[in-house]
C-alpha cells in the first residue's frame, strides 16, 4: 500500500507540472502573437508612412482653414439679483404703516421663472420692438437685428401695435427672431437667486445694446407685475375721492341755500330738514377724510415699491472677445486624419490575413 500511494503522489504532481506548463505554453503563445500582430502592423506603417502623412496633413491644413474662417464673437453679461428690500420712510415708525410697504417679489413665488417670463411672446414683443439706437440709426430692435443677420438694408416693420394684430408673414418673421435669440441668449441663476444674463453675438455694440434692453425689458415687466394691484388701488381711489368731494360740495352748498331760505322758520319741519342736510354732510365730511387718508396711503406704498433687479455687474466695452483657436482647430482635425489611417491600417491588415476567408464565405453563400 506505501508504494501505491508513492506512485499515485507522484502522478497527481507530474499532472499538476503537465497543466501548469500548458498554461505558460498558452500565455506565451498569446504573447507572441499580440507582438508578431504588433510588429506586422508597424510594418505597414513604415511601408505606407508617406500616404498615412497625406491624410493627416490634409485634415490639419482644413482644420486650419475652417478655423480662420470663424468669426469672433462677443459677450455681454448682466449680473443682479432679485431684491427683497423695503424703503424706511422716515417719521412713520413702526406701527401699522409698515404693513403697507410689501415684499416687490411676493408675488412672484418661484423666481426660476425667469426663463419662461423671458422668451413669452408678450415680453419678447416688448423687447424686440423697443427702439434703439444702433450704428447711428433709431429703429426697432428687431430692425437693427434683421439688417445685421438677415441682410436686409430697410426697416422690415415700420409699426407695431400688438402680436395678435400681425399680418401671417409678419408674425412668422417675430417667431423666427424669437427663435434665433433664444440660440444667442442664457439666463443662469445659483441657489443666492443671483442670476446672469449672457448675450453672445457677431457684433459688439449690438451684444452690449441688446443685454441692456434685454435687461431693462424684464425689469420693466417684473416691476409693471409688481405694481399692478397698487397702480389700480389708487386710480381707484382718487376716481372715488373726485366723487365725494363733488357730492360734499352739493351737500354743502344745499344746506346754505336751505339756510338762506329758512332763516325765519322755527317750525318743527325746518329743522328737521336742517338736521338731515346736517347729517349728510357730516357724512361726506368723514367719508372724505377717510377716502384722501386711504389715497395717500396707497399713494406711500404704490411709491415705496422699489425695482426688483439690483444689478451687481453691467457690460462695458470693449466686450470679451471669442476668437476659435486654430491650432486647436488643427489639432483636432489631425486627429481625424489619425483615425482615417488607422482605419487604412486594419482595412490592410485584414485583406492580407482575412479577405479570402471573406470571399470564399461570401461565394459559398
Amino acid at each position: 500500500m506505501p508504494e501505491n500511494e508513492h506512485i499515485d503522489s507522484t502522478e497527481v504532481a507530474t499532472d499538476q507540472e503537465v497543466v501548469v506548463n500548458e498554461e505558460e505554453d498558452t500565455t506565451d503563445q498569446g504573447l507572441v502573437q499580440v507582438l508578431r500582430v504588433g510588429k506586422e502592423l508597424w510594418g505597414i506603417v513604415k511601408k505606407y508612412a508617406l500616404f498615412f502623412v497625406i491624410p493627416i496633413i490634409l485634415t490639419g491644413l482644413y482644420g486650419y482653414y475652417e478655423g480662420k474662417k470663424e468669426k469672433p464673437t462677443y459677450t455681454a453679461q448682466i449680473t443682479f439679483f432679485l431684491s427683497e428690500e423695503r424703503p424706511q420712510i422716515p417719521g412713520f415708525g413702526g406701527g401699522n404703516f409698515s404693513n403697507l410697504l410689501q415684499s416687490t417679489n411676493a408675488s412672484f413665488g418661484n423666481p426660476k421663472k425667469l426663463k419662461e417670463y423671458s422668451f413669452t411672446e408678450r415680453v419678447c414683443a416688448k423687447l424686440i420692438f423697443r427702439k434703439a439706437v444702433f450704428r447711428g440709426r433709431e429703429d426697432y430692435i428687431a430692425n437693427h437685428y434683421l439688417r445685421l443677420n438677415s441682410g436686409y438694408k430697410s426697416s422690415y416693420f415700420s409699426d407695431f401695435t400688438s402680436v395678435r394684430d400681425m399680418s401671417i408673414p409678419d408674425y412668422l418673421v417675430f417667431k423666427q427672431i424669437l427663435t434665433n435669440l433664444k440660440k444667442i441668449v442664457a439666463i443662469d441663476y445659483n441657489e443666492a437667486e443671483i442670476y446672469s444674463i449672457t448675450i453672445t453675438t457677431g457684433d459688439e455694440e449690438f451684444s452690449k445694446l441688446l443685454c441692456e434692453a434685454f435687461y431693462d425689458n424684464l425689469t420693466d415687466y417684473y416691476v409693471e407685475r409688481a405694481t399692478k394691484k397698487a397702480k389700480i388701488t389708487v386710480d381707484f381711489l382718487e376716481e372715488k375721492l373726485a366723487m365725494v368731494k363733488a357730492q360734499l360740495e352739493n351737500s354743502e352748498f344745499n344746506l346754505a341755500d336751505y339756510k338762506d331760505r329758512a332763516n325765519n322758520l322755527v317750525t318743527f319741519k325746518a329743522d328737521l330738514n336742517e338736521t338731515r342736510y346736517m347729517r349728510n354732510k357730516g357724512l361726506l365730511e368723514a367719508l372724505y377724510a377717510e377716502t384722501a387718508r386711504g389715497l395717500e396711503t396707497s399713494k406711500t406704498n404704490y411709491a415705496s415699491i422699489m425695482p426688483l433687479f439690483q444689478t451687481i455687474d453691467e457690460p462695458h466695452l470693449p466686450l470679451k472677445k471669442n476668437v476659435v483657436s486654430t491650432r486647436k482647430q488643427f489639432i483636432m482635425f489631425m486627429f481625424l486624419g489619425v483615425f482615417i489611417d488607422i482605419i487604412a491600417i486594419a482595412v490592410i491588415y485584414i485583406r492580407r490575413h482575412f479577405w479570402s476567408g471573406i470571399k470564399q464565405t461570401i461565394k459559398s453563400a
